[in-house]
């Protein structure tokens, strides 16, 4: 075997190992589970959902433009903590924003 010819079935071998491993699955699957959550103020999910319209008014209100859209179909608020977190703003302006109540005054 040749010298060339040897290191190509290596890297080759090496690449459907890699491809084939099941260590790498589970990697790119924890790879692609983000940490995200909803505004401050949110109601629990199910009722978050059933009344956020995708307004945006949430989002244009955060003054540090943290609040992102996860599904530009449907279009509801969430935010990416580990990338950008809220700094929980003391007025809350995404709260005050809200037109449906999705997101309401949090009680201490």
């Amino acid at each position: 075997m040749e010298r060339d010819e040897f290191f190509t079935t290596l890297l080759n071998k090496g690449a459907e190992w890699v491809l084939d491993n099941p260590v790498v699955s589970v990697l790119e699957d924890f790879a692609d589970e983000t940490v995200k959550e909803r505004p401050p103020g949110a109601l629990p999910e199910k009722e978050f959902l059933e009344r956020c319209t995708g307004c945006d008014e949430c989002m244009k209100a955060c003054p540090v433009n943290v609040i992102m859209i996860e599904d530009m179909e449907k279009r509801h608020p969430v935010i990416f903590p580990e990338k950008d977190p809220c700094i929980h703003c003391a007025d809350t302006p995404c709260v005050s924003a809200c037109p449906t109540g999705a997101l309401q005054t949090l009680k201490f």
